[in-house]
């Protein structure tokens, strides 16, 4: 599928590039109020079914689901009607572009950037003088956390994404270990350590940069000397929130998609429930700070799960095209309930919400006139 819409795309380039377009531009609503700080969590693979399959296994309330605005996101890729992957799914709401599978924070229709690079979500925030991490429970350059932080024309370039992560301008990347990111690089790039334990990390000063690189993050508990995701989010915002201008802070659960490929749903709800921890620390922080706005959703649904006979089962060990849950602690973002959006208008509302108009955000792909 993926080099049916190369094709496709390249067919279309002429047309697009003359027009300058990369689709409509708008965002959820006109009516929204900004936000300082926007915290955008992630939970990769995640379905409505997950969160039921959830509450089934362990009758406790999910926290994320208190918030007043619940809506779902429609998770297709470039060019609106194809199964999305993880790339093109977060490039969507780092980006506020639809792009091809594979793609990483790039346009469908310039993957090499020879015309223009989509800006994202963070990297914006920064030029705007906010603070911006990333923390994540996969390999810091896996696709989710790599399509706020670097761009590369496929997600398999490792080297080149980490290269890109350690050469960006965000405060911290947390997550798992990849194989080119080292001490060396990482400080050549402008931050000043690389961790690999939660000493480490409680142990940053303020004002630092940091790059994390943490071991057995797909395992629930954690082992003794990692953080979990609650821990991970708790610090990166108190790190964070000292700019006064805000910040902006992408959390992944990754691995509710990774057991979801397998089939082994015990393990993606553990995580689902490690994703739910995380948003009521976050939820927390919001509630002491108003001009703070939390969004919970996924870059797609893995697995097929549905009710059979009284219990969760998956149907497929591979992505699905079902919408995924939105779920909004704001009821003046722009995100009204019962709606369903489109993944690159989630995308396009976080920027407005956080002062990125039309002209900046998404990124056109050729100069206005």
């Amino acid at each position: 599928m993926e080099i049916l819409q190369q094709i496709f795309a390249y067919l279309c380039a002429p047309l697009v590039l003359f027009s300058g377009l990369i689709g409509l531009r708008g965002g959820v609503s006109e009516q929204y109020k900004e936000y300082k700080n926007v915290i955008l969590f992630i939970g990769d693979g995640m379905g409505e079914n997950h969160l039921e399959a959830a509450k089934a296994a362990d009758p406790a309330p999910l926290v994320m689901e208190t918030m007043p605005v619940r809506g779902q996101s429609k998770t297709n890729s470039w060019p609106g009607f194809i199964l999305t992957d993880s790339a093109a799914g977060a490039t969507a709401l780092a980006c506020g572009i639809r792009v091809i599978d594979s793609q990483i924070a790039v346009f469908a229709l310039d993957p090499l950037r020879w015309i223009a690079t989509p800006v994202t979500l963070a990297e914006l925030a920064i030029e705007r003088g906010k603070l911006a991490g990333v923390v994540t429970t996969d390999s810091t350059s896996g696709a989710t956390p790599a399509c706020f932080s670097a761009h590369s024309a496929s997600r398999d370039n490792e080297k080149e994404i980490s290269e890109g992560q350690m050469a960006s301008k965000l405060t911290l990347i947390w997550g798992a270990g990849s194989a080119s990111v080292t001490e060396v690089g990482v400080k050549a790039g402008g931050f000043g350590s690389l961790i690999t334990t939660k000493a480490q990390m409680d142990a940053l000063a303020e004002g630092s940069r940091s790059f994390a690189q943490f071991e057995g993050l797909g395992n629930v508990p954690v082992p003794a000397g990692s953080p979990s995701l609650a821990e991970m989010t708790v610090r990166a915002i108190d790190l964070l929130d000292d700019d006064p201008d805000g910040f902006f802070l992408m959390v992944e659960a990754a691995h509710i998609d990774k057991y979801s490929h397998g089939g082994d749903l015990p393990n993606a709800i553990k995580h689902v429930r490690t994703l739910d921890e995380a948003v009521a620390a976050a939820l927390a922080y919001a509630d002491a700070h108003p001009d703070t706005l939390v969004l919970v959703t996924a870059d797609h649904e893995t697995g097929g799960l549905k009710l059979k006979n009284g219990a969760h089962a998956y149907t497929t060990g591979e992505h699905t095209p079902v919408n995924v849950p939105v779920l909004v602690n704001r009821t003046d973002a722009g995100f009204a309930d019962g709606d369903a959006w489109k993944n690159r208008q989630i995308g396009v509302q976080l920027g407005r919400v956080l002062g990125f108009g039309p002209e900046v955000f998404p990124t056109p792909i050729l100069p206005r006139r």
